[in-house]
């Protein structure tokens, strides 16, 4: 039997509205979320063969980008093939995670395998992102982000 649900989730802060519907079924879960931009990403995926394909499409409908993912035993994000808006082949995506099931690496490989760059996550003692760090295919450091500092305490 196949149920239907919806849930609306607002937010009056800095971040995204994000609307989502679900459709459960014993073979494929398909998920919708609206961006902040006004695109959308429709997530299909299929648990039991630890599938899922994300397909962005832009406010005016047009296809910007799918990602065929494959999941790992806890249904994180483990490999994706990007494709672009006329399905043509981008790069391979590949996460690693720690044991507290933060990202900690997203490497992009070329069709051949080669490495073309990489993306390493920092995460604070209590688990929280405070930045991260971009790299070339040579593991040269392009850029880095750190999360602000908080502001002094004012003085009286």
């Amino acid at each position: 039997m196949r149920r239907l649900a919806f849930a609306l989730l607002f937010s009056f802060t800095t971040l995204p509205l994000c609307a989502l519907a679900q459709e459960d079924n014993s073979e494929v879960r398909v998920s919708v979320v609206l961006n902040a931009d006004g695109s959308r990403t429709v997530y299909e995926s299929n648990p039991a063969n630890h599938k899922t394909v994300a397909t962005t499409t832009g406010k005016d409908g047009k296809l910007r980008e799918k990602i065929r993912w494959d999941l790992d035993e806890s249904g994180r994000f483990l490999r994706g093939e990007v494709f672009g808006p006329k399905e043509q082949f981008r790069f391979i995506l590949q996460n690693k995670y720690d044991a507290s099931n933060h990202l900690v690496e997203e490497t992009h490989f070329a069709k051949d395998q080669s490495v073309i760059g990489k993306i390493v996550f920092r995460y604070d003692a209590a688990g929280h992102q405070i930045g991260y760090s971009t790299y070339d295919g040579a593991g040269k450091l392009l850029g880095q982000t750190v999360a602000p500092s908080p502001s002094p305490a004012k003085r009286k």
